[in-house]
């Protein structure tokens, strides 16, 4: 499936209701539990969301930094200067179209946590504005509560049975894989997405691609619980 066919979500739908006010050539909205365990939403661009499983893969990279921080990350011009995130920049596609950035955590008031984040991204160098991230921060806010809200009623889980054809989607498979392995080497979830990422990184795949291999059958659990 194409992603750009993917029915839009509702945080999508907000986010086209600003985007003329703001400017943006890429949206993604992510719904997160920490760094481990993201859902990106239905709509979502295409390169920012598998730019987002890369860093979730390397736990590095602006949405990394926005996850365990809480604090928003603007980017002017991602291929000026040193990177602040250099295993990114080496392991990331030469070809990313993604000039200036900027990523907002999603703050649930309720429970003081961070439930996701809002990430867009200009493919020209042309810096948000103070003004412009002021309106992405008040819309931050409002993707928050809707996120937190569907969380607790389900739908938005739901929604990415939908987007999977109820297979679960690349979250749950990551989160199968964990469980697989944690039980396989007898050690906890850290040891395990670390060997997780570390097959990934040598294979030059993300783990939302070694975790649906393996579900697949394509690749040998085995193979990732030797990974040193």
């Amino acid at each position: 499936m194409v992603f750009s066919e993917v029915p839009v979500s509702p945080e999508l739908q907000l986010c086209a209701a600003l985007r003329a006010l703001v400017g943006w050539d890429r949206v993604a909205v992510v719904a997160a539990d920490g760094l481990d365990h993201r859902l990106p939403l239905p709509g979502s661009d295409a390169v920012l969301r598998h730019w987002g499983d890369l860093q979730q893969s390397l736990a590095q990279g602006p949405g990394a930094d926005v996850l365990v921080t809480g604090a928003p990350v603007l980017v002017d011009d991602l291929r000026l200067g040193p990177s602040p995130w250099p295993v990114l920049q080496a392991a990331g596609p030469a070809d990313l179209p993604v000039r200036s950035l900027a990523v907002l955590p999603l703050l649930a008031a309720d429970r003081a946590q961070v439930v996701g984040t809002l990430s867009v991204a200009r493919d020209a160098a042309d810096p948000f504005t103070g003004v412009q991230v002021g309106l992405l921060t008040a819309l931050a806010a409002l993707l928050a509560a809707v996120v937190a809200h569907r969380l607790d009623d389900g739908t938005l889980l739901a929604d990415d049975d939908q987007l999977t054809g109820g297979g679960g989607g690349p979250g749950d498979e990551v989160a199968v894989v964990v469980g697989m392995l944690t039980e396989r080497l007898g050690t906890g979830t850290d040891e395990a997405l670390a060997r997780l990422r570390a097959h990934a990184f040598s294979s030059g795949r993300t783990i939302h691609e070694v975790a649906r291999a393996v579900v697949a059958g394509e690749v040998d659990l085995a193979s990732i619980a030797a990974q040193a």
